[in-house]
């Protein structure tokens, strides 16, 4: 039997030929560039203050620690996780090769990774103790066709890196020592420049002509790759070309008008895919990080996950179904039942945190956003399984209740150091249930 397409792919309407060819051109270039332009966008919201703060803002060249978990205040990156402290770095390697100093490792089972992400958002390096002395050292950073001295030296995909610090918090009370620690990392910079696409970023108010106005700009200090060229030809009919300066306010009506209908279709078509389309109540991918040609992956974690660490750093599964492919809504209550011996496999630490439908943490009266292996009062069962209530309403036996929102919502578990039978594939996550 045939049924109705969903809305998000019902027939686009156009008003002329040349409208249809701009939106049928443009609608890979959204999957393709909005990765990108993510990272361009997280650099400037994070780069524009004059001094580094407490949460994660710096002027570029500069890093920032946070002094505390990220909550539901937090708001510059879409999924944060509350176990760690992140300390944040936009390094721009445009004026040549950045050092990376790490302090020597004061307890020596403490979890940390630098994570290093390109403009495009592949994790191409991660540092941490598996590659990193325990007495610390130094790291130097170039970019591309750079070269540099020294015992540790990072290649760079790009001119532009993120550098995204997260050192795990045991519990209250070593809050302290992972601050201090964090703050002993630093940067020595010869520049102080942004990128001129990020400098000269454009916000409008309409979103579609923005988005393209930036694109065009970005890629002129950004390039596609060769084999990337072949996805802009059609483009190319339209008048179009990369190589020129584009002014996109001073393009033709119709021309303006596929721009903007490829744009929403793009993003309809982007938003529908970070949800299981087997309405399965967990999913993940162990191709986070590193995405090759699969530009809509890149894109959905853009969306949903951006900055994900590679599979061999962390995992990161997500639900947003129940177990009956119900969506995940704070009307109901459910649980999370992991029988004995079935915790996650993690070598590090794992964990379980809720987000609202804006991508972000809810706020809540306990001011609880996770629950994991290093929860404080983790209750388990006393055949040793774990039970987690995840409600809006306050459970009877609140110990290891997860809040939830009163309306939708999504889970992430993230194992950091995933043994090898999860990546494997001999662990299944349970499903998360509906009890009322």
């Amino acid at each position: 039997m045939n049924h109705p397409a969903p809305e998000f792919f019902a027939a686009p309407v156009y008003s002329s030929s040349q409208e249809a060819l701009v939106a049928a051109a443009a609608v890979p270039l959204v999957i393709y560039g909005y990765p990108l332009l993510e990272t361009l966008r997280t650099c400037r919201l994070q780069t524009a203050v004059s001094e580094a703060t407490g949460y994660g803002r710096a002027p570029v060249n500069t890093l920032s620690a946070s002094e505390r978990q990220w909550t539901h205040e937090d708001r510059d990156v879409v999924t944060p996780a509350n176990d760690l402290l992140y300390f944040c770095g936009w390094v721009n390697l445009a004026d040549g090769p950045v050092t990376l100093h790490v302090p020597p490792l004061p307890q020596r089972d403490r979890y940390y990774v630098v994570e290093l992400l390109d403009a495009r958002t592949n994790n191409f390096e991660n540092l941490g103790p598996r590659n990193v002395p325990a007495e610390g050292g130094t790291v130097t950073l170039v970019g591309p066709g750079q070269q540099a001295a020294g015992t540790h030296v990072v290649a760079c995909p790009t001119s532009l890196v993120w550098l995204l610090g997260r050192v795990l918090v045991q519990g209250p009370d070593d809050l302290g020592a992972a601050h201090a620690f964090e703050r002993g990392f630093a940067l020595d910079a010869p520049g102080k420049a942004l990128p001129r696409c990020v400098s000269a970023w454009q916000e409008t108010g309409n979103e579609g002509l923005d988005f393209f106005q930036n694109l065009f700009n970005a890629l002129h200090e950004f390039p596609p790759a060769e084999r990337e060229l072949g996805a802009f030809t059609l483009l190319r009919k339209a008048g179009l070309k990369l190589e020129d300066e584009v002014e996109v306010a001073s393009l033709r009506p119709d021309i303006r008008a596929g721009l903007e209908n490829a744009y929403r279709q793009a993003m309809q078509l982007i938003e529908a895919h970070t949800r299981s389309q087997g309405r399965k109540s967990w999913g993940y991918s162990l191709k986070l990080g590193v995405y090759g040609d699969d530009w809509l992956q890149r894109a959905c974690t853009a969306m949903k996950g951006l900055g994900a660490l590679r599979a061999d750093e962390a995992i990161y599964a997500m639900a947003d179904f129940d177990a009956d492919g119900e969506p995940l809504n704070g009307a109901h209550e459910y649980e999370l039942h992991f029988s004995p011996g079935m915790l996650p496999p993690a070598q590090a630490f794992w964990s379980v945190s809720l987000y609202g439908e804006d991508r972000f943490f809810s706020a809540n009266e306990i001011g609880r956003y996770a629950v994991g292996d290093r929860t404080p009062g983790l209750r388990l069962e006393t055949d040793g399984g774990l039970v987690i209530p995840i409600s809006h309403r306050r459970p009877a036996q609140p110990d290891n209740w997860l809040p939830a929102p009163a309306g939708p919502f999504y889970l992430i578990l993230r194992l950091y150091h995933p043994a090898p039978a999860f990546i494997e594939g001999q662990y299944r996550i349970p499903a998360v249930r509906r009890v009322s």
